[in-house]
């Protein structure tokens, strides 16, 4: 959060601005009930370059769904996603090519979203691949990539399957930085990291963000992790966001029983370790 690139004029149009975004999905066919299940309602919330937004919740909250239609994995049923001061909420496959390379994704389980067939190189150059670079441009990046993540480069030729938890996850963090986004959404991309682990990830995704002034959409069920990272947050419950609010202010006064709820299940003595983790970086 200490970064020294981030955009203080409030009149700067945010990287990421989503209006009233809904999203359901429908279960059964012709054999059985059909049945509709409303994952997001009406989501609002914004995102300054340089910053860290988080959308917090417990699971089922929706929270997920808003991360895969802003990154549009998914199309909204209605709403708006502006990214870079342009609705892309409508826009077709081949429209989304160029947006796709400023957006990148981290996943929970870097064990699955990297090919375990993969060697390092391919995996972290498959973005290179699609965009249509040439094999020297792949290369280069991706030697430089693993120097960001703290990765040796004479390890790229290895298999996937011979790094550790951690190292992979800062593998799917090199892939993602290859195309050189404005904005990686981090879709609870510490879950399953020991603590000692999370942290040195937590530092290193602070570092790029004060190196490259990367915007993060972060989703968590953690509020000491969003207490590490974000300067806002949305807390969403039942589809719904019911409060959007600096990240201080909200843990300080929270207006919502959801959110006090979330609050109490974290230690006081946690949160505060975290907001000074993330204002040391």
């Amino acid at each position: 959060m200490a970064n020294s690139l981030l955009i203080e004029n409030a009149k700067i149009e945010p990287l990421l601005r989503v209006e009233a975004l809904s999203k359901r999905y429908v279960s059964g066919g012709r054999w059985s009930k059909r049945t509709t299940v409303v994952a997001v309602s009406e989501a609002t919330f914004q995102l300054r370059t340089g910053r860290t937004h988080a959308l917090v919740g417990p699971s089922g909250c929706g929270k997920s769904t808003v991360a895969r239609c802003a990154a549009r994995l998914e199309r909204p049923d209605s709403g708006r996603i502006w990214f870079d001061q342009q609705d892309i909420a409508d826009l077709g496959s081949r429209e989304l090519l160029r947006i796709r390379k400023n957006i990148q994704l981290i996943f929970q389980d870097a064990v699955t979203s990297l090919n375990p067939r993969f060697s390092a190189a391919e995996a972290i150059e498959e973005p290179l691949r699609i965009q249509g670079c040439d094999r020297f441009e792949r290369r280069h990046t991706a030697e430089s990539v693993m120097k960001e993540v703290a990765l040796s480069p004479s390890w790229l030729d290895r298999p996937i399957l011979h790094f550790s938890g951690g190292q992979r996850q800062r593998l799917a963090i090199a892939r993602a930085l290859t195309t050189r986004p404005k904005l990686l959404i981090l879709d609870e991309a510490f879950t399953g990291l020991d603590l000692s682990t999370q942290a040195q990830i937590t530092s290193l995704l602070l570092e790029l963000q004060a190196a490259h002034a990367l915007s993060y959409l972060l989703i968590s069920h953690d509020l000491a992790l969003v207490a590490s990272m974000a300067d806002s947050v949305s807390v969403m419950a039942h589809g719904n966001v019911i409060e959007n609010r600096a990240t201080r202010e909200l843990i300080a006064d929270p207006h919502h029983e959801e959110t006090r709820k979330l609050i109490a299940s974290t230690k006081a003595a946690e949160l505060e370790l975290a907001f000074k983790a993330g204002a040391s970086v």
